[in-house]
């Protein structure tokens, strides 16, 4: 799965447990959902997201996909959150992009439950309606909901309903208001209790900056990048200080891989 994925962020090995003497910690605000969202991500030793642009590995006996899917494993979540271009990495014989359909806007605004039989949830936050599918399974075996806006077409709409392809509709507000109401509907009509939050850069900065992520899994890979151009694994754009709000209190520290360091954290506001 984390083939093209690995751009923008989405990856069975040994590993061994650092002993943590953890101070106690304030009490956790109370969230008004009960499903839980943990931003699930890696990055090179300097904060880069990219990894082809990594140093390579000193001892390459476990490769970044390895490492990446055994954690997001161990999180045993409903599935995982991107945005559309992380998407739009799997490529054209899963996935293409286009301009947004020409058409009357939509009047349905009710969830469509496509076919999911029991499967994990691939969920994409397409608002504007770009992306179009051959299935409604990824080839990692996740069915497909996409998060649409309220001003999308209805043809659009049955483009997905004939494929079999879920999908849920923001109802129009601020932009954490929309976003609130989607992942509403994706705990009650999906029955969801954890979802992993895992890219792009710009997805999970909009997030955090919202307020709308419990935790934070952030894997450090034993390399660098240094281009001071590429992206960094979490970003926010336009706002000074987007993310001074959250306070992270480690809750746990582990070795994975040949040399990965797996760091768990607690979000406080």
């Amino acid at each position: 799965q984390l083939g093209a994925y690995l751009e923008y962020g989405r990856g069975a090995a040994a590993s061994h447990r650092t002993s943590l003497r953890l101070s106690p910690s304030p009490p956790r605000q109370k969230r008004r959902r009960k499903m839980k969202i943990t931003c699930h991500m890696i990055m090179s030793v300097d904060g880069r997201l990219l990894p082809k642009y990594w140093s390579p590995l000193y001892n390459a006996s476990s490769s970044v996909t390895e490492v990446y899917e055994a954690a997001d494993a161990k999180l045993s979540a409903d599935g995982w959150i991107v945005g559309r271009k992380t998407m739009a990495e799997y490529g054209a014989d899963v996935v293409e992009e286009k301009e947004p359909m020409e058409g009357h806007k939509t009047m349905q605004t009710n969830t469509f439950i496509g076919k999911r039989e029991g499967r994990p949830l691939a969920v994409v936050f397409d608002i504007q309606g770009r992306l179009h599918y051959k299935s409604p399974t990824l080839p990692s075996g996740e069915h497909i909901v996409a998060v649409l806006g309220s001003h999308v077409t209805r043809a659009y709409q049955k483009e997905l309903e004939e494929i079999g392809v879920s999908y849920i509709m923001r109802t129009p507000g601020s932009k954490l208001e929309e976003t609130q109401s989607a992942l509403k509907h994706l705990e009650h009509d999906f029955n969801v209790k954890h979802m992993l939050l895992e890219g792009g850069a710009i997805t999970c900065g909009n997030f955090l900056q919202m307020g709308l992520v419990d935790e934070l899994s952030m894997i450090v890979y034993p390399g660098l990048d240094g281009e001071s151009d590429h992206p960094s694994v979490i970003e926010c754009q336009g706002v000074v200080e987007p993310l001074k709000k959250n306070r992270l209190e480690l809750i746990d520290c582990e070795t994975i891989g040949s040399g990965y360091v797996w760091l768990r954290y607690n979000i406080h506001r």
